[in-house]
C-alpha cells in the first residue's frame, strides 16, 4: 500500500491545464510577521532587531500529481524581508505534493570553479546574481553569500538591542537542501499559491548574536546558522495555508488533553488514518480495518496537524486540519 506523505487535500477530476504557481516565503518571528528595525525576541529571551536579512533560494523542484516533477534548477531567487513572493511559472499541474529547494547559491554558479559561473558584472542589473544592496557577493574566488543577517542584539539583558553583529555566510559547501510537503491554496481556477513560513527565531537558534560581532566566512557560527536550516523547523507550512477538505460523511475529529479522536464510522473502503505535523512529518498512523468507528491518537504535542484518510489501495480520500492547544 502506497503511503502518501503530503498535506495535499484537494483531489480534482477535471482535466489538467496551465496554472500559474506562486511561492510565498513569509518571514516570521515566533509566529508574528517579521519587520526590519523592529524589536523581536529570540529563543534565548534576548531582544534583537535586524537591519538586513537576505538569502538565496534555488534548485526548486515541484512534485505533483502522484510523483510527476517540474524542475526549476536553472532559476534562482533572492529572498528579502519585503520581497518574498515569487512567480515560479505556469505549468500543467493539479495537485502539488512536495516542494524541494536549496537555500544558497548552487556550486555551478557560486565561484569561478562553477561550471556555469560568470563575472558578476555580466549579469543584468535586475538578476538575483547581479550586484545587490547590501552586497551578496564576496568576490570571484570566494563567491556569493548564501545568506546574510545583521543588526543589533541585547548584550546587557535590559531589553535594549545594543551590540552590533553581522553573519554573512559563504563557501562552496554551506548550501542546504530541503524537502517540504505542502498544502496548496487554489486561489482561482488558473492559480495555485504555496505559503511557507520562514521562522527566523529558529534560524538563529543557538547563535550568540550579542557576542559574535562581524564575521564573513564559511565556518564556525556561519556554518551553524546554515545547518540550522536542516536541523531546526526554519521552513514550515504556513498555518494560514488553505485546506480544501473532501466532503466525506461522518468524518469528524476532536481533541482533548493532547489526544486526537477521529470518527470514521460508516466510511467505506477505508484502510488507514495518518497524522502529519506542520513540517510534513508523519507522526502516527493506524490501520482502520478493524476499527470500531473511533480512532485515538495519544501524546501529541501542541501544534497544527493534518488528519489524512486513505482507502484500501493507499489513495488519499479525505483530510482535515486541526490544532492541538
Amino acid at each position: 500500500m502506497r503511503l502518501i506523505f503530503t498535506f495535499l487535500i484537494c483531489i480534482s477530476f477535471t482535466s489538467w491545464g496551465q496554472k500559474a504557481v506562486f511561492l510565498h516565503l513569509n518571514p516570521k518571528v515566533n509566529g508574528v510577521d517579521f519587520q526590519l528595525n523592529t524589536n523581536h525576541t529570540a529563543l534565548d529571551g534576548k531582544v534583537f532587531k535586524l537591519d538586513h536579512f537576505d538569502y538565496y533560494l534555488s534548485e526548486i523542484l515541484l512534485k505533483h500529481d502522484a510523483g510527476q516533477e517540474v524542475n526549476l534548477n536553472q532559476d534562482i531567487y533572492l529572498v528579502e524581508p519585503e520581497n518574498h513572493t515569487f512567480s515560479l511559472g505556469s505549468f500543467n499541474v493539479e495537485v502539488i505534493e512536495q516542494l524541494n529547494f536549496t537555500v544558497g547559491v548552487p556550486k555551478k554558479w557560486n565561484t569561478q570553479s562553477g561550471v556555469e559561473s560568470q563575472d558578476i558584472s555580466l549579469y543584468p542589473e535586475t538578476y538575483p546574481l547581479s550586484f545587490q544592496s547590501p552586497s551578496m557577493y564576496w568576490g570571484w574566488q570566494a563567491g556569493y553569500m548564501h545568506m546574510i543577517i545583521g543588526g543589533y542584539s541585547d548584550s546587557q539583558s535590559d531589553g535594549n538591542p545594543d551590540a552590533y553583529f553581522e553573519l554573512h555566510n559563504l563557501g562552496s559547501n554551506n548550501q542546504q537542501s530541503l524537502i517540504l510537503n505542502v498544502t496548496q491554496t487554489n486561489t482561482s481556477a488558473n492559480q495555485i499559491d504555496i505559503y511557507v513560513d520562514c521562522n527566523i527565531e529558529q534560524w538563529i537558534k543557538n547563535i550568540p548574536l550579542a557576542t559574535v560581532g562581524v564575521i564573513h566566512d564559511e565556518v564556525g557560527v556561519n556554518n551553524t546558522i546554515l545547518e540550522n536550516v536542516q536541523v531546526e523547523p526554519v521552513f514550515t507550512l504556513a498555518t494560514s495555508a488553505s485546506v480544501t477538505e473532501n466532503e466525506v460523511p461522518n468524518f469528524t475529529i476532536w481533541t482533548s488533553n493532547h489526544e486526537l479522536f477521529v470518527n470514521i464510522a460508516e466510511i467505506k473502503n477505508l484502510g488507514k488514518c495518518s497524522i502529519v505535523d506542520q513540517s510534513g512529518r508523519l507522526v502516527q498512523t493506524q490501520s482502520t480495518l478493524n476499527s470500531a468507528g473511533t480512532l485515538s491518537f495519544k501524546n501529541l504535542s501542541s501544534g497544527f496537524y493534518l488528519v489524512q484518510l486513505e482507502d484500501t489501495k493507499g489513495n488519499l480520500i479525505a483530510a482535515k486540519k486541526t490544532l492541538i492547544p
